[in-house]
């Protein structure tokens, strides 16, 4: 019983290990990703001007007047 506790701890330590890995390498990938676009000077997703929408805030009640 005690040699099967073991293995199940090993192969759960072994699952978290590669979830972490996994997701690290995927944040690292997004970021690269993202600042090649960013850095593109020819691109026109760099070029777009990001709009808040202050009116649909101000309706959810999370901006105040």
């Amino acid at each position: 019983m005690r040699k099967h506790r073991e293995l199940i701890f090993i192969i759960i330590g072994i699952l978290l290990l590669l979830v972490i890995v996994g997701f690290i390498i995927y944040s690292i990938n997004f970021l690269v990703k993202n600042t090649s676009d960013v850095l593109d000077q020819e691109s026109v997703r760099a070029k777009e001007v990001i709009r808040f929408n202050f009116e649909g805030l101000k309706k959810l009640g999370i901006m105040k007047e």
